[in-house]
């Protein structure tokens, strides 16, 4: 993994930085969780004052940086910009020419971005009754730029293919057919622009970035280098500019790129659902076996429903899997993750309707890492499991109380740390 930089301009004492009212909560890759005044940030380790003392914490082992007393807010800018590396920045207004995009950021002022790292740009509020729409839009491979407009009877959205050459405040150009053609800027509801290729190295734009910093506003962006001084961070964005944020807009910096692989991200070796109702049961065979895995087959990321994320006593979380009985899921490992983290309980929209039991089993090896009975009455049950050696991993829910009534077992925001000589 390309290193990150991180420096502190100004060595501030310990009385110093409790007056500039920056707490971090830091989060390390082995769960442990340490907050305190911020001191320092260097390649090498952050340090904190908790209570009366100075802890140092090594970089590479550290996972998340939070702030917790800034105020998250909801963006009242309309446009949203998304970056090839996926970076998503709210602004205001946008403009762009042959070379690149300005557009004005409540967080971070004047932005300037060449066109080859961004991927699109929605130019009006969202629309909830053209959001699947606009997000089919964004998933498509094109070498041409589509243009998104609005149909004039509002039913959806439709899309021209050409070359989109400028936007402004007042109209779109658009290239089609040799032609210039100026599209008001009230018809355009957004641009996907063609997949690009750098001209210099014939190479795709590179997508990696060391961390991700997150603004109150919901911004999400690349950054190779972080600094820290007097309340405020300069940050280099991944597109090369330097940006001047106060820390009180800073929610969080991501520095698990390269450390962590979500389960749900990683494609399973075989995934197995044998059935939602033990052979032999009343219900057993009421439906058949694509009607099962298209119903009840392992979610990710989402619980059973689909559209509603993992929730555990009241908490929610945006990765994990949830699993019906009875399911065995394997992955291939190839022995490059040290461990796997996750908190295991049953689903809050199931665990609240009387006392049912699933039962968790999960292998490395062929070799038993834990095995249990959790109940909907069951508090959520953190696991750290060891996997260094392992090739194969196995997790089979099943029938704990010989039936299937609340059987959603979640392993939320479950995550294997990769080795640090397998990290890129």
């Amino acid at each position: 993994m390309k290193a990150l930089t991180l420096l502190v301009l100004l060595a501030l004492p310990v009385a110093a930085v409790a007056q500039t009212d920056t707490n971090a909560k830091v989060s390390l890759l082995d769960g442990t969780v340490h907050q305190g005044a911020l001191i320092l940030i260097s390649p090498e380790e952050v340090e904190l004052q908790v209570d009366a003392a100075t802890i140092k914490l090594p970089m590479s082992d550290i996972m998340l940086i939070d702030f917790p007393e800034t105020k998250s807010v909801v963006s009242d800018q309309p446009q949203i910009v998304s970056l090839v590396d996926g970076s998503q920045l709210n602004c205001a207004g946008s403009n762009r020419t042959a070379m690149e995009l300005t557009v004005s950021s409540a967080t971070f002022g004047e932005l300037k971005i060449a066109n080859k790292n961004v991927r699109s740009i929605r130019l009006q509020a969202d629309n909830p009754a053209y959001r699947s729409q606009w997000n089919t839009f964004l998933k498509r491979e094109t070498d041409k730029d589509l243009l998104i407009v609005a149909k004039r009877d509002g039913s959806g959205l439709d899309f021209l293919a050409g070359v989109v050459s400028a936007i402004g405040s007042e109209k779109t150009e658009f290239l089609l057919d040799g032609e210039t053609v100026p599209v008001p800027a009230a018809r355009v509801y957004g641009v996907v622009f063609a997949s690009m290729i750098s001209t210099e190295s014939a190479q795709p734009v590179n997508v990696t970035s060391a961390a991700r910093v997150t603004s109150h506003n919901g911004d999400q962006f690349a950054a190779s280098t972080i600094r820290f001084s007097n309340g405020a961070f300069e940050i280099e964005a991944a597109w090369g500019q330097s940006l001047q944020v106060a820390s009180a807009l800073i929610r969080s910096i991501d520095l698990s790129s390269g450390r962590v692989q979500y389960l749900s991200d990683l494609e399973p070796l075989e995934e197995r659902l044998d059935g939602i109702d033990p052979d032999g049961s009343l219900l057993a065979g009421l439906i058949s076996k694509e009607e099962e895995a298209l119903l009840f087959g392992p979610r990710r990321d989402t619980t059973m429903e689909r559209t509603s994320r993992l929730r555990l006593r009241g908490r929610e979380f945006s990765k994990g899997l949830c699993i019906h009985s009875r399911t065995e899921i394997s992955w291939a490992l190839d022995e490059k993750y040290t461990s796997l983290d996750c908190l295991v309980g049953i689903d809050d929209e199931v665990a609240y309707s009387g006392k049912h039991i699933v039962a968790l089993k999960i292998t490395g090896d062929g070799n038993v890492l834990f095995e249990k009975n959790i109940a909907t009455t069951d508090d959520p049950l953190p696991l750290q499991l060891p996997l260094s050696g392992v090739s194969t991993l196995t997790i089979l829910v099943d029938f704990g109380d010989n039936e299937s009534t609340c059987d959603w077992l979640n392993l939320a925001d479950a995550k294997l740390l990769i080795a640090k000589d397998k990290q890129k």
